[in-house]
């Protein structure tokens, strides 16, 4: 057998096994999609109807974790204040990054629903 038949069957396993792949691939996406609908009837719901009961169970959970918000910071700021300067630093871009991440995973959270 020479080297280039060699490399040819080789492209060929290549291609077969990236066509069954995507076969795969394909057959996984429907087969989600009719469990969605599967889902929707079982729940008598529709995939709109379950994004806004998602973003009404956010907004409430968000309004009632604010009292829980507000004493944290509180207790933050009391730390804050005796911690020496250096460390003071630190902890303020700390607390700077897990707000902005908490406020982009928030917003993530609100486009999602």
């Amino acid at each position: 057998m020479s080297e280039n038949t060699t490399v040819n069957d080789f492209a060929k396993t290549l291609k077969d096994a990236a066509y069954v792949a995507v076969g795969f691939g394909v057959i996984a996406v429907q087969k989600a999609q009719v469990r969605r609908r599967e889902l929707e009837k079982q729940f008598g719901t529709s995939g709109t109807q379950l994004r806004e009961q998602l973003a009404k169970a956010a907004a409430e959970f968000e309004e009632r974790s604010k009292p829980v918000v507000e004493a944290v910071e509180t207790s933050l700021d009391q730390i804050e204040e005796r911690l020496p300067e250096q460390a003071r630093e630190y902890f303020k871009q700390a607390r700077t990054t897990a707000k902005e991440a908490g406020e982009q995973l928030r917003a993530r959270l609100s486009t999602a629903a």
